[in-house]
């Protein structure tokens, strides 16, 4: 059989041809159609009287059909030869990651077994604000336990100048792993230059103390009524746009403070705006959920708000609407954190001089600029999901001032 032209169409036919007589595959096909398949002696001939002397354009179809084949095995070389050398390789980079894996995974379980959370009061040297030593019975003599600054132990550890409040979410609790990750977590990984560092837990005489980052400038609203700087729009638009920023960096962390506030909001010794009191959400959280606590139900079915907002008649006015409904305190969320920044803005552009009598080299309007006003109605929008993110109100705090300083120190120091 001679054919012209076109030789891969024959080639394919040949091949088809070969496979049919000579692959298991197709006599299963053929007995699954209840066929019987080509008797040996019929193949051989086939392939001797026919295959072997088919032609194209003078050439042997057989010898193109084994060119084809040898062509097709030198190909799969090409990439067999890479693969061979790169497996090993990525083999090693996957055992090396595993093994790093394991290494923090064992390293972050020795720290929890650690208790680096822990802080003993021996090793905090207890102050007060005249500098006189304090007694650690004196440091912890307390009857009330709300996180009231008037419960406030300052002192030293490890270097770092801390406060110690009271943790008014529960005297005690049991510390299982769930509680411990917590901890950790808040103190190896909630570092920002606005929020008040988490040093750990302290216990003692049956209560438990919040240990945090000391911030020796006081509360803002102290801060803005001491210091010797004047104060205008633009300082406190730079003021707003850090605690935005410090709100931001801790909802990135999954971390809702539920009790935000002016008061919540102090200076440290270096000028920079520190949030505190954002760990009692993420704490109490888990520690409702601790073994021993599962028998307190009236005291875990309440909202954490009832621990953390002080008595008066002004104790909820930052919080939004759906948080106190019907005469019922909720769960704090996001949105309600932005409300709470809503008034914050508030008190720092019109009620702040009604309720402290600035000396006369602060300088602030009694009336709000409009794109205050504007940031402050959108934060505290009556619909949480029409509210802003708190990126979203930095940005617009920072666009409201044209000073290119972007920090409350640089604005003080370069004002």
């Amino acid at each position: 059989m001679v054919h012209s032209g076109n030789c891969s169409v024959a080639v394919e036919l040949a091949r088809y041809v070969e496979w049919f007589l000579t692959s298991s595959q197709a006599e299963a096909e053929v007995e699954n159609h209840l066929m019987v398949p080509v008797s040996p002696s019929v193949v051989n001939r086939i392939h001797t009287t026919v295959l072997e002397r088919m032609t194209c354009d003078g050439q042997l179809l057989i010898d193109l059909v084994r060119h084809q084949k040898y062509v097709e095995a030198e190909s799969l070389k090409t990439w067999k030869l890479p693969v061979q050398i790169v497996s090993p390789l990525v083999a090693v980079i996957i055992l090396l990651l595993a093994a790093s894996a394991i290494a923090q995974r064992v390293q972050y379980l020795r720290m929890l077994n650690r208790d680096d959370w822990k802080i003993s009061p021996s090793e905090i040297e207890f102050v007060v604000r005249q500098k006189r030593r304090r007694t650690l019975t004196n440091a912890f003599d307390t009857e009330n336990d709300g996180p009231s600054s008037s419960n406030d132990c300052l002192g030293c550890w490890n270097n770092n100048d801390v406060v110690t409040r009271p943790l008014s979410i529960a005297r005690v609790f049991d510390v299982n792993r769930r509680v411990k990750q917590t901890l950790m977590g808040m103190r190896e990984k909630v570092i920002h230059e606005n929020v008040a560092r988490f040093f750990g837990i302290l216990s003692h005489s049956d209560s438990i103390y919040l240990v945090e980052q000391y911030c020796a400038n006081g509360t803002l609203v102290d801060f803005l009524r001491d210091n010797k700087f004047g104060v205008n729009q633009s300082f406190l638009f730079v003021v707003c746009a850090d605690i935005a920023n410090g709100m931001a960096y801790l909802h990135g962390q999954n971390l809702i403070h539920g009790n935000l506030s002016i008061d919540k909001c102090h200076v440290d010794s270096r000028w920079t705006i520190k949030i505190i009191d954002w760990e009692y959400t993420a704490l109490y959280a888990v520690v409702r959920r601790t073994d021993r606590n599962q028998t307190q139900l009236e005291t875990c079915d309440k909202s954490i708000i009832h621990f953390v907002c002080n008595e008066g008649s002004r104790a909820f006015r930052h919080l939004a609407p759906e948080i106190q409904k019907d005469g019922h305190l909720f769960e704090p969320t996001r949105a309600g954190d932005v409300y709470s920044f809503g008034m914050i803005i508030r008190d720092m552009f019109i009620d702040l001089l009604g309720q402290e009598q600035f000396p006369a080299t602060v300088q602030i309007g009694d009336k709000m600029t409009a794109k205050a006003r504007q940031i402050m109605e959108l934060a505290c929008h009556k619909t949480a999901i029409h509210r802003p993110t708190f990126e979203q109100l930095e940005k617009s705090m920072r666009s409201a001032t044209s000073s290119r300083h972007t920090n409350l120190l640089e604005r003080c120091v370069h004002q």
